[in-house]
């Protein structure tokens, strides 16, 4: 049986399939284009940071996975809270930020003035590395805006802090700045960890401008022990993944090995993702 055009189409016009063949896909722009969309969509639904939440919420999330269900209730007996922070490649910034300024708040006789000090050195380090002045001296701004609100009792509270890291130019200003800190650390001491970056770029200036210092890149070891050891402070990540252990593996950056009172930020990691966690007392 022979093939006839179809009704209105000019003799030896092509079929509709022969039309869907010739059309192109799309381009890489376009594939990332719409995936960045998916995310930033998907991150936009959620708060940058969110009121402490009981640890049984993950429970809902997970409902179908065992693994993580038994982790999740083992957890649940050391830690009582989290904090969602939104997921958007900069959580980790947002949670080790948010319990730095959290615990200023909490106990401003131990940390305000040590918070102070580790700005200004914090500055130095900026400017010692090649940072300019004029690019970085808004978001220190920022950051000393907040002492000094925590100080004078212009943020009194939990919802005072709340509320600024949820305001988008803060709470952004701040990871930016702690993004370049990071940066400038590693930069500083690039012969120590320069072999553990060789997967990623050839230098460690190239791996921080591409890695560390962007926007929305998400973070791995390096870059927690680079706040750690700049800040002198102390970061328990529990994992939480479907390996076959009932516990979640628990990694310690000791950045303040000379004060054993020294109080822990916590973390929770789940693939691709940092929240903020609280020990039961």
């Amino acid at each position: 049986m022979s093939t006839s055009t179809p009704p209105g189409a000019p003799a030896g016009s092509s079929t509709t399939a022969d039309a869907a063949a010739s059309t192109p896909g799309p381009t890489d722009e376009q594939i990332l284009a719409y995936e960045t969309h998916v995310k930033d969509t998907d991150a936009l639904a959620h708060e940058l940071v969110s009121i402490p939440l009981p640890l049984s919420d993950l429970l809902h999330e997970y409902a179908s996975n065992a693994p993580f269900l038994t982790k999740i209730h083992n957890l649940a007996a050391q830690y009582a809270l989290f904090r969602r922070c939104r997921g958007d490649g900069n959580c980790f910034y947002r949670a080790v930020v948010y319990a730095w300024f959290e615990r200023v708040l909490l106990r401003p006789a131990r940390y305000l003035k040590r918070a102070r000090q580790q700005l200004d050195d914090a500055k130095q380090l900026l400017l010692a590395t090649g940072f300019q002045l004029l690019v970085i001296e808004d978001f220190l701004d920022v950051a000393v805006d907040t002492l000094d609100a925590l100080a004078t009792g212009a943020i009194a509270d939990q919802d005072a802090l709340l509320s600024r890291f949820q305001a988008d130019h803060i709470s952004n200003a701040l990871v930016v700045l702690f993004r370049f800190i990071a940066s400038a650390y590693l930069q500083a001491h690039a012969d120590d960890y320069a072999p553990f970056i060789l997967d990623y770029a050839d230098d460690m200036t190239t791996f921080c401008n591409q890695h560390v210092e962007a926007m929305g890149r998400e973070s791995d070891e390096i870059q927690i022990i680079a706040l750690t050891k700049q800040f002198k402070v102390n970061v328990a990540v529990a994992y939480l993944d479907a390996s076959k252990s009932d516990h979640a593996t628990v990694h310690r950056f000791e950045g303040n090995e000379t004060d054993p009172a020294d109080e822990w930020i916590h973390l929770l990691y789940r693939p691709g993702h940092y929240d903020l966690i609280y020990p039961r007392s």
